[in-house]
């Protein structure tokens, strides 16, 4: 009967509550004074607001409405903070980051703001969950810097607390470290002053450390005398003895940099004390070993000691043996896990050096190839540049010897036969038009020399420049069946030898096939130069061939252009259709070797 009654009851409280969260509702939104609204949307948002979001959000919005009629700040502020507040159970954190800022810079004008520092909080433990750490760090320090620094302080040492887990987790230990500790010696002296007030017995043993390391460190004992009291201790088996001792011999000879040795006196200090269950001494040992760590650079060791620091100093309330232990299990762990990260961070320190040789080699094995092609590449232009030189040298002396001894020759042999031919009497007219014959056939054979001899080596091409040599060249090829058309344009002047003489040959053999094979009765031909590049195209309308017969690329004169080119840095286009005519296209770069 008596639990049934309880249950009406709450039933009656709960229906209560839910009436007059509707009254005040009416209130905030009907026709009653400024203040009386205000305080009623206050009250309703001083209660949970996640079941209906949007019927919070319009009553806060009402509410900052209201406070601006007021030109109260500090409840525009905390109405800010209950709309950010709403969006974070709503899992809008972003929007809720926005809100709450604005409620900070609405409180920072009345030095409220740390009314918002629990939101932001919560906030940026969200934020950490998702694994957005740098809103978090943000949130966190915002925190920080609108927290109240006296009083309990606990927002305070909230956001200290998960700044400095946040930096943990991104592995900057340095960071975690300071934050960490900021917040711990916020913590120890919050607690001391407490226990302080409450004459306890923490407080008592506190004191009584305090008055141990003080006298610890005025007497100044040397090392040898230390060590000296260690071994007497030991010979007496006096624990408590050893324990400060050890820690004394600790903080000597960390304020010497003998760090090494310090952390082996600590460590011995550690091991005495809790052979005896002294907490306050482990603490401080500790604590000894974490500035030690940080000294040395190590700033993970000393986030490690100084939490076991805080964790002791937390648990010295309760059972202390019990923890003690438990700490110590935790150190091992943590210790076989720096070995364990040690090897993974060995094994993958050799991976990067096999990657990094093997990368290496890969890399001499590409630049020995690129050697090698261009070195091949290198042998082949001389190769070729000795047979351009050769041929034409060989040209030249043929031409020479047409030029000096079959030309002089026949230029004696028509004043012989003009001088006969004036002092002998001819029978009749027919035996005078044949020796007019005879000598007209001299003259003939002797322009063929000339033309034969000026084809094979073009004398005025290094005077005059390629393209008035190309005309002449064309001029001399006497035929009524074709039309060649010939335009040119920057070579009017002398360029590199070996490539006018290049571009000269392949012009010939070209215009040379055109004659022979092609049955054209147009040909068009263009010798262009510019900034860039030199582009010679060879055009005619005859019968074509088939582009795609492999007999045509197995020719030498083909063969023979394409090489020429090559040499040049050039390419060979060629283009022809059967019945359609042929098109030859030659493209030069203008590099270091042909300008």
């Amino acid at each position: 009967m008596k639990y049934l009654f309880s249950i009406y009851l709450l039933l009656v409280a709960i229906s209560c509550s839910g009436q007059n969260i509707d009254s005040l509702k009416k209130i905030v939104f009907g026709k009653y004074p400024t203040q009386k609204r205000l305080n009623a949307a206050t009250q309703i948002l001083s209660h949970p607001t996640g079941k209906n979001p949007r019927e919070a959000l319009n009553i806060a919005r009402e509410g900052i409405s209201l406070a601006a009629r007021l030109h109260d700040q500090k409840v525009t502020g905390l109405m800010l903070t209950a709309i950010g507040k709403t969006y974070f159970l709503a899992a809008k954190y972003d929007s809720a980051g926005v809100y709450f800022d604005k409620a900070a810079s609405v409180l920072g004008t009345v030095k409220n703001q740390a009314s918002v520092a629990g939101g932001y909080v919560d906030l940026a433990k969200a934020y950490a969950q998702l694994k957005n750490y740098d809103n978090a760090l943000a949130l966190n320090r915002i925190v920080i810097s609108i927290s109240p620094k006296t009083g309990s302080r606990e927002m305070l040492m909230t956001a200290l607390k998960q700044a400095g887990a946040l930096y943990e987790a991104e592995h900057n230990y340095r960071e975690a470290l300071n934050y960490f500790r900021q917040a711990f010696d916020i913590s120890d002296s919050l607690d001391f002053v407490q226990k302080t007030k409450e004459n306890t017995s923490e407080a008592f043993s506190r004191n009584f450390m305090k008055d141990v390391m003080g006298s610890l460190k005025q007497k100044s004992e040397s090392e040898q005398d230390i060590l000296k009291t260690i071994e007497t201790k030991k010979s007496l088996n006096d624990t408590l003895a050893l324990t400060i001792n050890y820690f004394n011999l600790g903080v000597l000879y960390k304020s010497k940099r003998k760090y090494p040795q310090s952390l082996d006196a600590l460590q011995n200090c550690l091991q005495y004390a809790a052979k005896i269950n002294y907490t306050d001494m482990q603490s401080s040992a500790v604590n000894e070993i974490a500035d030690l760590y940080e000294q040395t650079g190590d700033y993970r060791q000393s986030l490690i000691y100084l939490k076991r620091h805080m964790a002791l100093n937390t648990l010295s309330n309760t059972s202390q043996a019990k923890t003690i232990d438990e700490l110590q299990t935790k150190y091992e762990i943590t210790q076989r896990e720096d070995q364990v990260l040690q090897q993974q961070f060995e094994i993958t320190k050799r991976n990067y050096w096999m990657t990094g040789i093997f990368v290496i080699i890969l890399l001499m094995l590409f630049i020995g190839f690129i050697y090698y092609k261009q070195t091949k590449l290198k042998q082949r232009n001389i190769a070729m540049q000795a047979i351009i030189e050769t041929e034409e040298s060989e040209r030249k002396r043929i031409a020479q010897d047409l030029h000096d001894s079959v030309s002089q020759t026949m230029t004696a042999a028509k004043i012989n036969l003009t001088v006969i031919g004036g002092e002998l009497p001819f029978v009749n007219d027919a035996q005078k038009k044949r020796f007019e014959k005879a000598i007209r056939l001299v003259d003939d054979g002797f322009r063929e020399v000339r033309t034969i001899s000026h084809n094979m080596m073009p004398w005025a091409l290094h005077e005059t420049g390629l393209a008035l040599v190309v005309k002449q060249f064309i001029e001399n090829i006497e035929s009524d069946a074709i039309v060649i058309n010939f335009f040119s344009r920057g070579f009017d002047m002398p360029f590199d030898a070996t490539t006018e003489i290049i571009l000269y040959r392949v012009l010939q053999e070209c215009v040379n096939n055109v004659m022979k094979h092609a049955d054209a009765g147009r040909l068009d031909i263009s010798l262009i130069r510019d900034e860039k590049n030199i582009s010679l195209t060879i055009e005619d309308n005859g019968k074509g061939f088939d582009t795609a017969d492999p007999g045509i690329h197995d020719g030498i004169g083909l063969n023979n252009l394409k090489s020429r080119i090559n040499f040049l840095n050039g390419n060979v286009e060629l283009d022809s259709e059967v019945g359609k005519g042929t098109l030859v296209s030659v493209y030069i770069p203008l590099t270091s070797k042909t300008s």
